[in-house]
């Protein structure tokens, strides 16, 4: 598959004659409606509506609450939110980060997240819906969705990651098995094909699972966590091989390269202290507080960002590689 296939084959079906009598007729006539600029408005709301639903995945899954009942409520006095009150971003401004009923502060990451999903659709319908139509080729609506999916996913897997050193099977695994389909299905939606895919993912999942293994068996303690290669087998069936090692290694870069100062200045990267999540568990070794490398840090949400980077800048990253090997 050549490097234009590679980055989702957007122009594919009108080359292989897909594009014919009625759906030649309903594209040109949608093409006005996708391009105008309340198109990407709504890629934007689109994006800021299921940022409040992952606040909600975020907050009640570690704890193994409902994600339907009971509606959303205030974490302090657990008034039920009224729906007026629960717009995003806009609420937040409006009632100035406080609960209407008992006026205590309300944490900033629930506006915070709604713009990162906002602002991830927007800049995926750009990239997979606009760009492609200024070009003169298909929108590809279904890539839009998926990737966006795909976003949301670590975004949310970010945040949980940081609270509580986990990532939820629940949220990792069908939307791994959701890229492994779509790439057996329609591989040119994602761009990679379904062998491609599978090997990628049981390749992550099998390397980080294989470090963790041997760093168990000869020092008893844990390397890495099983959701990090949980993690990487979601990236590898969504990106393929090239989206696989541009996670792990952009994500091992990027993270030494935040850890490390906020480690040296006394700080912390997770919300939370490990052993405080999860209790004196031997596996998880021990830190030392006086010693900058014997301090844990959660590996998940640098993958995360690494992955994401890939989403949105695929075509430079993929000519930026083949500069650096064909020199």
């Amino acid at each position: 598959m050549g490097e234009e296939d590679r980055d989702g084959a957007l122009s594919a079906p009108l080359r292989a004659g897909a594009y014919n009598g009625f759906v030649v007729d309903w594209f040109e006539a949608f093409v006005p409606t996708l391009l105008a600029p309340s198109a990407r408005v709504l890629a934007l709301v689109w994006g800021l509506l299921w940022g409040s639903f992952a606040n909600v995945v975020i907050h009640r899954v570690p704890l193994g609450l409902s994600i339907v009942h009971p509606r959303s409520r205030c974490p302090n006095c657990e008034a039920p939110i009224a729906g007026y009150d629960n717009i995003p971003v806009v609420s937040y401004l409006w009632l100035r980060g406080r609960c209407r009923h008992c006026k205590v502060p309300v944490s900033a990451r629930y506006p915070v997240v709604e713009l990162l999903t906002g602002v991830l659709s927007f800049s995926l319908y750009v990239r997979c819906v606009h760009v492609p139509l200024v070009a003169g080729g298909p929108p590809n609506l279904l890539a839009w969705l998926l990737w966006f999916v795909f976003g949301l996913a670590l975004i949310i897997i970010t945040y949980i990651d940081l609270d509580y050193w986990i990532i939820p099977d629940v949220v990792v695994l069908p939307v791994a098995v959701l890229g492994w389909v779509v790439a057996w299905l329609q591989p040119h939606a994602l761009g990679v094909g379904g062998i491609e895919a599978t090997f990628a993912a049981f390749l992550g999942y099998g390397l980080f699972a294989g470090i963790r293994w041997l760093y168990l068996k000869l020092r008893g303690i844990e390397a890495l966590g099983l959701g990090d290669a949980k993690l990487l087998l979601m990236v590898g069936a969504f990106t393929g091989l090239h989206g696989l090692f541009w996670t792990i290694g952009a994500g091992a870069l990027q993270g030494l390269l935040i850890s490390v100062p906020v480690l040296w200045w006394g700080g912390r990267v997770a919300n939370q202290d490990l052993h405080a999540v999860h209790g004196d568990d031997p596996t998880l070794g021990t830190d030392d507080p006086d010693h900058m490398t014997g301090r844990r840090v959660p590996f998940g949400p640098f993958l995360a960002l690494a992955a994401i980077e890939f989403v949105l800048l695929r075509p430079s990253i993929l000519a930026w590689g083949t500069w650096l090997i064909e020199g």
